[in-house]
């Protein structure tokens, strides 16, 4: 191994800018808290503690 080549720059591949869903995991843009799947579930849920609010 010659000298330049022990010092050579190693490409390493680029990762974009990105987080994880907070509930499964999923990678996503850094815009988004939740995966989309993950978001629709969550709107039931509440969807559905204001319906049992409302009954009461």
């Amino acid at each position: 191994m010659s000298k330049f080549e022990r010092y050579k720059k190693k490409v390493e591949p680029y990762i974009y800018p990105h987080k994880h869903c907070k509930q499964c995991g999923e990678m996503i843009t850094e815009a988004y808290t939740y995966c989309p799947e993950c978001y629709k579930k969550l709107e039931e849920k509440k969807k559905r503690k204001l319906f049992k609010r409302k009954k009461n």
